[in-house]
C-alpha cells in the first residue's frame, strides 16, 4: 500500500512556490514586462529544465553515463512537430505529445533492453551510437523531417509558456516521486539495482 502524505509542510511549501512563480510570470506577461520574445525564451528555458531533470535522473541519480538523451528528445520533438504541422489544434498538439512520448519510450526500450547490463564507458558508447543513428536517420528522412533544415510551419501559438510550465511541473513531480518511491530508492549511486 502506498502511503501518501500530501498535506505536509514541505509539499504545501512547494505547491505555494509553484503557484507564486506562476502568478508572478502571469502578471509580468499581462502587464508587458515579459514581451513575446522573452516568452519564447521562457519556453526554451522550461523545456531545458525538463531535459536537465531527465538527464539528472539518468546521470546524476542512477550514476549511468548515457549520452543518447538528445536523440530521444529529437524523436519526441519531431513526432510532435510533424503531427502538429499536419493537423494544427490544441487537441492534436496534446495527442502528438503523447505519441512523441510513446515513440521515444519504444526506442528507449529497444535500446535499453540489450544494453541493460552495460556500465560505464560501454553504456556511454552504446547510447552515443544510438544518438548518432537517430541524428543520421533524421537527416536522411528529408521527406518527413526536412533534413538538416528542420521542420518549418509548426504553429507556435499552440505552445505558450503556461503549457510549458505545466509540463515542467509535471515532469519534476513525476521524477521526484520516482526518486522517493521504493523503486527509486533501490537505485544506488553506481547505477546498479539493490535487491
Amino acid at each position: 500500500m502506498i502511503g501518501l502524505r500530501l498535506l505536509n509542510k514541505a509539499n504545501l511549501a512547494w505547491a505555494g512556490t509553484i503557484l507564486a512563480l506562476f502568478l508572478i510570470i502571469q502578471i509580468s506577461v499581462t502587464t508587458g514586462l515579459i514581451s513575446p520574445v522573452y516568452q519564447q525564451t521562457l519556453i526554451t528555458i522550461l523545456i531545458n529544465i525538463i531535459l536537465a531533470v531527465g538527464l539528472n535522473l539518468i546521470v546524476g541519480f542512477s550514476g549511468q553515463l548515457a549520452l543518447g538523451h538528445a536523440g530521444f528528445m529529437a524523436i519526441g520533438a519531431y513526432a510532435t512537430g510533424i503531427m502538429t504541422r499536419q493537423t494544427p489544434g490544441l487537441g492534436s498538439f496534446l495527442l502528438s505529445v503523447l505519441v512523441g512520448i510513446i515513440l521515444s519510450g519504444i526506442v528507449a526500450f529497444a535500446v535499453g533492453y540489450p544494453t541493460l547490463r552495460l556500465k560505464g564507458d560501454y553504456l556511454a558508447i552504446a547510447t552515443l551510437g544510438v544518438g548518432e543513428i537517430i541524428r543520421v536517420a533524421i537527416l536522411n528522412m528529408s521527406d518527413l523531417t526536412n533534413g538538416a533544415a528542420g521542420l518549418s510551419g509548426i504553429p507556435i501559438a499552440l505552445m505558450d509558456w503556461r503549457l510549458a510550465y505545466l509540463f515542467m511541473v509535471l515532469v519534476v513531480l513525476i521524477i521526484s516521486n520516482y526518486i522517493n518511491s521504493s523503486h527509486g530508492r533501490t537505485v544506488n549511486g553506481t547505477g546498479s539495482f539493490v535487491y
